[in-house]
């Protein structure tokens, strides 16, 4: 129950609230402004105390007289709110300090939360004559105790005040209220609750004769006028209450004896009777029901355009006079308040008054769902069969298996097999079978005697004679006595699958093609790291020793031929790198011949000796831009390529490169070629050849005709992806048991031809100090005899953590570092990276044999100055040294 509230203490609360409001915010202005005016009082009085004996201080400073300063000090104290003193000369050296000691005050803990615990004056002491020059200084501590007390005691007498105040005037308000207000509600409260709910007219609302013209006399007034009119309405409906009833016992009596439904609508459709049995059928009691509307209780809402129209019609005149009405009949479906859908049959009649209005309908209705159900039950058994097998998207077959017949197909399976529904009736079930996998559903259908349930997958016979993998989940149906052995089918077709399961087989080996070729790749890298670190010092020795030996001596000529094959040897590392794809090459203005003619050699090495080679490379083509590297790969791939396909019989392998300008014509049937001069490298063979379909998917990744083991399917792709690189093209003609022609086509270029030679020159240095560092004692022994001949000092370890312990002992012991990367303990970017924590400046070159995570690209990223692959030459050493060290000011030398 809600506790009552009182007018007169709302308006009294309100009141007080809004005097406690305005009387806390007067209040607290002048309790903020008292604050401050106190605050501003202390610091005037402090500073009134120092400006007094300012003088004073300045002489005791000035004349050093520490008895005066204390005077001074003992004076200031007489001040009370004063609790330090300190005197300070020039020097900051303390010449007098007294502090008093306070000891417990009251209201300490509140003061100091009102204001500071302490406030400190600081006087600077100057000679009058003297300008700005400070000899001293006087300090004072002040405590505000006293300051804040006062404070605290007027502002308890504010808020106190105004608390007073307002709890006066509530209680004066809340008398006064209750007289004028309160006290007549009451009253008249009282007089309600006597008030005879049946036999309200007999009762009246007093008022008081002092309430007289007020609102109270309106009030009183509009009750004793609203009883009397319930009191007349209570009585009509006393009336109307007892003749209802006794016609709807008699209606009751009537209709309860009656096993039909009864139900009688008004023109509206609203509800005016129904039986007890429609009531028991819909599940409502009489009071809920009568006076609502019947199509929104009890019809279903997609039904009430159909049966509102049918209702509507029955009351469409002109009727003759006389005519009797005609009876209507139909079967609805009605909802009961549980939810439930029954189906019922209604005989409808037209309802009439006195002057031949229809009024109303009258119907009977029947419960026909049990019979309705019956009947849709039977239906569907008959249909259901055919429901399923039609509805399936797999195939689905009945088949006799005493006659080996096929009994029934849904339009799936015939569809599958490219037949009509007819062609396959009563045909045997063997015509349909693969021939191949016809033993095999024998032996499954023997089976079916012994096991109820099988699974199994089979080809059928399509009928355009292709095979058609499918799935057979097959079962056994019931057998009756003197019938036949049947059995139901589904079928599923499983192309997609076996297709996509061939796929699946050809990734695994093209992922394991891949797999190896990254392990190529890996060791590969290997091999380039430790061969290049081995050619460093062929290559550079060599080169120390040719510059020292004269060019008419006999040796010179040795030298130099040691030298070219280290460089060969490097530039097949490069190679090897390069198909591996640990490397990209360099793309220059260059002449074919050289490349192709030392590509040939390599060819020559590995073709058998039944295969004889013939080679045009003439020495005058024009240029093309290409990277030699990769040129000599595709010379290598499709030599290895033809001789695979002339092996074991042999035969002629020809390799031509010619000069060939490109017409409009021929540019339009190949549209990577434009019209223009080209160099055309034709490679031929007089092996097995190829036939149309192989021919279009050898540049196809992992594609290959060779046997398991035997090729990886990506020579030919690499080739077709150089082709592309170098922005050219590539055909091919080919003939079952004649051999195959490639033929690539490159674009000739006017570019002046680009030269990377190595002119052996030694650029001299100035005695500065080199850092080595190379876990290769060899290298470390090469590049120690280059730098003492160029001129520098040096120190060299084996060692990358020895190296680094010694820079950062002595960080500005060495002016250059020279550092492998792939060392153990401790790699090259590792002590590079340390090295920039403590020097950003010092050249740092980086010389690295192979590291798949470095590279020239990257080298700067870890502060690498200039890096240089192995193996090293000593032109590109000293240069690159000159050139470092020259940036931190050092002059040029002469190369020698």
């Amino acid at each position: 129950m809600t506790k009552r509230k009182s007018i007169a203490y709302e308006m009294t609360k309100t009141v007080v609230l809004l005097t406690l409001l305005m009387g806390g915010t007067v209040s607290s202005i002048q309790v903020f402004q008292d604050y401050h005016h106190r605050l501003a009082t202390l610091n005037e009085r402090v500073e009134e105390v120092i400006n007094s004996v300012e003088k004073a201080a300045t002489k005791a400073v000035y004349t050093f007289d520490s008895d005066l300063a204390a005077e001074i000090a003992a004076g200031l104290f007489e001040f009370d709110p004063i609790t330090s003193v300190e005197i300070k000369d020039e020097n900051k050296k303390t010449m007098t300090t007294l502090v008093r000691y306070m000891g417990a005050r009251p209201y300490e803990e509140i003061t100091k939360h009102l204001f500071d615990e302490e406030y400190h004056f600081m006087r600077p002491l100057r000679l009058q004559d003297s300008g700005q020059d400070i000899i001293g200084s006087l300090r004072v501590k002040v405590t505000p105790h006293e300051t804040a007390q006062a404070f605290l005691h007027r502002s308890l007498y504010i808020f106190g005040a105004t608390m007073l105040e307002s709890f006066l005037l509530s209680v004066l308000l809340l008398f006064v209220f209750y007289k004028t207000v309160t006290r007549p509600l009451h009253r008249l409260a009282h007089d309600f609750k006597e008030i005879d709910p049946a036999k309200p007219a007999n009762s009246s609302l007093r008022l008081a004769p002092h309430l007289a013209n007020t609102e109270f006399e309106e009030v009183t007034n509009a009750g004793n006028k609203l009883l009397s009119i319930i009191g007349s309405h209570l009585r009509s409906k006393d009336i109307a209450e007892t003749k209802l009833k006794a016609q709807k016992e008699e209606t009751e009596r009537y209709l309860t004896i009656a096993e039909a439904i009864i139900l009688k609508l008004d023109q509206y459709g609203h509800i005016v009777m129904l039986n007890q049995r429609g009531l028991d059928l819909l599940g409502y009691d009489v009071e809920d029901i009568v006076g609502r509307d019947w199509f929104d209780i009890a019809i279903p809402p997609n039904e009430h355009p159909k049966l509102r129209k049918l209702f509507g019609d029955l009351f469409k005149p002109p009727y003759r006079a006389g005519e009797p009405d005609k009876s209507s009949y139909f079967e609805n479906e009605v909802i009961t308040k549980t939810g439930e859908r029954r189906l019922l049959f209604w005989h409808n009649s037209i309802e009439r008054d006195e002057f031949g209005n229809a009024i109303g309908v009258l119907s009977s209705g029947q419960d026909i769902t049990e019979r309705k159900q019956a009947e849709d039950a039977l239906q569907a058994s008959e249909g259901s069969l055919r429901a399923i097998i039609e509805a399936t998207s797999e195939g689905f077959v009945i088949g006799d298996l005493d006659k080996m017949e096929i009994t029934d197909i849904n339009s799936s399976l015939y569809e599958m097999l490219g037949y009509k529904r007819e062609d396959m009736f009563n045909r045997p079930i063997t015509d349909f079978i693969y021939p191949e996998d016809l033993e095999f559903w024998l032996s499954r259908r023997d089976k079916t005697n012994h096991t109820s349930h099988q699974s199994y997958e089979v080809r059928l016979l399509a009928k355009s004679g292709e095979p058609i993998p499918v799935e057979i989940n097959s079962t056994v149906l019931p057998k009756a006595e003197h019938e036949n052995l049947r059995s139901v089918a589904f079928i599923t077709n499983i192309s997609a699958r076996k297709l996509q399961q061939e796929k699946q087989k050809k990734l695994e080996s093209q992922l394991r093609q891949a797999q190896k070729m990254e392990t190529i790749g890996t060791l590969a890298g290997g091999i380039a790291h430790d061969f290049n670190n081995i050619l460093t010092p062929i290559l550079g020795y060599s080169s120390l020793l040719s510059s020292r030996i004269p060019e008419d001596d006999p040796n010179h000529a040795r030298i130099q031929q040691i030298a070219k094959s280290a460089n060969r040897a490097a530039s097949m590392i490069k190679q090897i790198l390069t198909f591996s794809k640990r490397t990209e090459g360099e793309m220059i203005s260059t002449h074919l011949a050289p490349t192709l003619i030392e590509a040939m050699q390599l060819v020559q090495s590995t073709t058998p000796a039944n295969i004889e080679i013939k080679q045009h490379i003439p020495h005058d083509c024009p240029p093309v831009v290409a990277d030699d590297t990769q040129i000599q790969q595709l010379i290598l791939n499709l030599c290895t390529n033809a001789n695979q396909a002339m092996h074991p019989e042999g035969g002629v392998l020809e390799v031509i490169l010619e000069e060939e300008n490109i017409t409009a014509d021929v540019a339009d049937l190949h549209p990577t070629l434009h019209v223009g001069p080209y160099l055309k490298i034709t490679v031929k063979d007089e092996g097995h050849g190829m036939d149309g379909d192989t021919k279009t998917r050898i540049f196809d990744p992992f594609f290959t005709t060779k046997k398991s083991g035997e090729g990886t399917g990506l020579g030919l792709a690499m080739v077709h992806g150089i082709v592309q690189n170098h922005n050219g093209d590539i055909q091919v003609e080919s003939e079952p048991g004649v051999g195959s022609r490639f033929t690539v086509y490159l674009p000739i270029t006017n570019l002046p031809i680009e030269r990377n030679e190595s002119s052996h020159a030694m650029i001299l240095g100035n005695h500065e100090r080199a850092l080595i560092v190379d876990d290769e004692l060899i290298n470390t022994q090469f590049i120690e005899d280059l730098l003492e001949e160029a001129g520098y000092e040096y120190q060299s370890y084996t060692d990358s953590i020895e190296a680094l312990d010694d820079f950062v002992t002595n960080p500005d012991k060495y002016q250059i570092i020279l550092t492998d990367q792939t060392m153990p303990k401790m790699s090259g970017d590792q002590m590079i990276r340390a090295i920039r924590e403590i020097n950003q400046e010092i050249p740092i070159i980086m010389m690295s044999g192979y590291d798949a995570n470095i590279s020239i690209e990257n080298a700067a990223e870890i502060g690498v100055d200039y890096f240089i692959q192995k193996p090293v030459s000593i032109d590109e050493l000293t240069t690159a040294m000159n050139a470092l060290l020259e940036s931190e000011g050092r002059p040029d030398k002469t190369p020698t």
